[in-house]
Protein backbone atom coordinates (compact mmCIF):
# COMPACT_ATOMS: atom_id res chain seq x y z
CA UNK A 1 0.00 0.00 0.00
CA UNK A 2 1.32 3.96 -0.35
CA UNK A 3 2.05 6.14 2.27
CA UNK A 4 0.62 9.37 1.98
CA UNK A 5 3.72 10.99 0.40
CA UNK A 6 2.52 9.46 -2.90
CA UNK A 7 5.41 6.99 -3.09
CA UNK A 8 5.50 2.99 -2.48
CA UNK A 9 8.36 2.97 -0.04
CA UNK A 10 6.85 0.09 1.74
CA UNK A 11 6.47 1.68 4.97
CA UNK A 12 2.92 3.53 5.91
CA UNK A 13 3.30 6.84 7.36
CA UNK A 14 6.66 8.18 6.53
CA UNK A 15 6.61 11.15 4.94
CA UNK A 16 9.23 13.25 2.59
CA UNK A 17 11.28 15.89 4.65
CA UNK A 18 10.12 19.09 5.30
CA UNK A 19 6.20 18.04 5.61
CA UNK A 20 3.56 17.75 3.25
CA UNK A 21 2.82 20.41 1.20
CA UNK A 22 6.69 21.61 0.75
CA UNK A 23 7.04 24.38 -1.57
CA UNK A 24 3.65 24.44 -1.75
CA UNK A 25 2.00 28.08 -1.07
CA UNK A 26 -0.68 28.74 2.27
CA UNK A 27 -4.15 29.19 1.20
CA UNK A 28 -4.90 32.43 0.55
CA UNK A 29 -5.86 34.60 3.94
CA UNK A 30 -3.08 32.73 5.05
CA UNK A 31 0.16 35.08 6.52
CA UNK A 32 -0.01 37.59 3.81
CA UNK A 33 -2.50 41.12 3.63
CA UNK A 34 -1.91 44.42 5.46
CA UNK A 35 0.15 44.52 8.29
CA UNK A 36 -1.18 44.58 11.85
CA UNK A 37 -1.74 48.10 12.97
CA UNK A 38 1.17 49.33 15.38
CA UNK A 39 0.73 50.95 18.95
CA UNK A 40 2.14 54.20 17.26
CA UNK A 41 -1.41 53.97 14.97
CA UNK A 42 -3.53 53.17 17.77
CA UNK A 43 -2.33 55.79 20.13
CA UNK A 44 -3.83 58.58 18.40
CA UNK A 45 -6.99 57.48 18.19
CA UNK A 46 -7.54 56.81 21.35
CA UNK A 47 -6.36 59.95 22.50
CA UNK A 48 -8.62 61.62 19.96
CA UNK A 49 -11.38 59.90 21.45
CA UNK A 50 -10.65 60.54 25.40
CA UNK A 51 -8.81 64.17 24.18
CA UNK A 52 -12.64 66.30 24.48
CA UNK A 53 -13.70 64.65 27.48
CA UNK A 54 -10.09 64.42 29.82
CA UNK A 55 -7.70 66.93 28.40
CA UNK A 56 -9.60 69.03 25.59
CA UNK A 57 -6.55 71.28 24.74
CA UNK A 58 -3.98 69.30 25.14
CA UNK A 59 -4.87 65.70 24.08
CA UNK A 60 -6.37 66.13 20.91
CA UNK A 61 -2.71 68.20 19.69
CA UNK A 62 -0.80 65.09 20.72
CA UNK A 63 -3.13 62.95 18.82
CA UNK A 64 -2.74 65.00 15.82
CA UNK A 65 1.05 64.84 15.89
CA UNK A 66 1.19 61.53 16.51
CA UNK A 67 -1.11 60.25 13.50
CA UNK A 68 0.90 62.29 11.46
CA UNK A 69 4.13 60.54 12.63
CA UNK A 70 2.03 57.13 12.27
CA UNK A 71 0.51 58.24 9.01
CA UNK A 72 3.95 58.19 7.34
CA UNK A 73 5.21 55.27 8.95
CA UNK A 74 2.03 53.42 7.25
CA UNK A 75 2.98 55.41 4.05
CA UNK A 76 5.89 53.79 4.14
CA UNK A 77 5.18 50.38 4.64
CA UNK A 78 6.58 49.87 8.22
CA UNK A 79 3.39 49.45 9.88
CA UNK A 80 -0.47 48.99 9.24
CA UNK A 81 -3.10 50.51 11.35
CA UNK A 82 -3.89 53.53 8.31
CA UNK A 83 -7.47 53.65 9.44
CA UNK A 84 -6.81 53.72 12.98
CA UNK A 85 -4.49 56.79 12.51
CA UNK A 86 -7.12 58.11 10.35
CA UNK A 87 -9.74 57.66 13.08
CA UNK A 88 -7.30 59.35 15.51
CA UNK A 89 -6.52 62.89 13.49
CA UNK A 90 -10.13 63.65 12.60
CA UNK A 91 -10.92 63.02 16.36
CA UNK A 92 -8.05 65.19 17.21
CA UNK A 93 -8.83 68.06 14.53
CA UNK A 94 -12.61 67.49 16.07
CA UNK A 95 -11.18 67.84 19.51
CA UNK A 96 -8.66 70.87 18.71
CA UNK A 97 -11.98 72.99 16.97
CA UNK A 98 -14.24 72.01 20.30
CA UNK A 99 -11.63 73.42 22.33
CA UNK A 100 -11.08 76.70 20.38
CA UNK A 101 -14.84 76.77 20.45
CA UNK A 102 -14.53 77.19 23.98
CA UNK A 103 -12.16 79.18 24.60
CA UNK A 104 -13.99 81.90 22.47
CA UNK A 105 -17.43 81.00 23.91
CA UNK A 106 -15.53 81.70 27.43
CA UNK A 107 -13.77 84.75 25.92
CA UNK A 108 -16.97 86.25 24.86
CA UNK A 109 -18.62 85.62 27.73
CA UNK A 110 -16.28 86.88 29.95
CA UNK A 111 -16.14 90.52 27.64
CA UNK A 112 -19.92 90.82 27.82
CA UNK A 113 -20.11 90.47 32.21
CA UNK A 114 -17.24 93.38 32.50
Amino acid sequence: MADQSGGSSGATGTRAPGGPGYGVQPPAGYGYGAPLPSGKATAPMVLGILGPVLIPIVLPIIALRLGVSARRMADRGEGGGRGQTTAGMVMGIVGIAFAALGVLVATAQAIAFV
